[in-house]
């Protein structure tokens, strides 16, 4: 069973700027990762915190698995995306 995917609002609005072939893959990624969310071919953990990460070319997913849930906190790219965390 696939978890149920939740985008916040600053991401969502982020994935809605890019461009199409972009946000496809994006999408496709997180759908992916909700059919098997611990899956290292998919996403790896960041260390020292409860969060997990996931690559789609120079992007980077962002995200927390959560009961049923997975909640996408942060979308960007590569070289930002790890300075917002701190």
């Amino acid at each position: 069973m696939a978890l149920q995917i939740k985008i916040t609002g600053t991401p969502f609005r982020y994935l809605q700027s890019l461009d199409k072939p972009t946000k496809t893959r994006i999408q496709d990624k997180l759908n992916a990762i909700a059919a098997a969310p611990t899956d290292p071919r998919l996403s790896k953990p960041l260390t020292g915190v409860s969060q997990r990460t996931a690559r789609v070319g120079g992007y980077r997913i962002i995200f927390t698995i959560e009961e049923e849930t997975l909640i996408v906190s942060d979308i960007g790219p590569r070289g930002q995306i790890y300075k917002r965390l701190r």
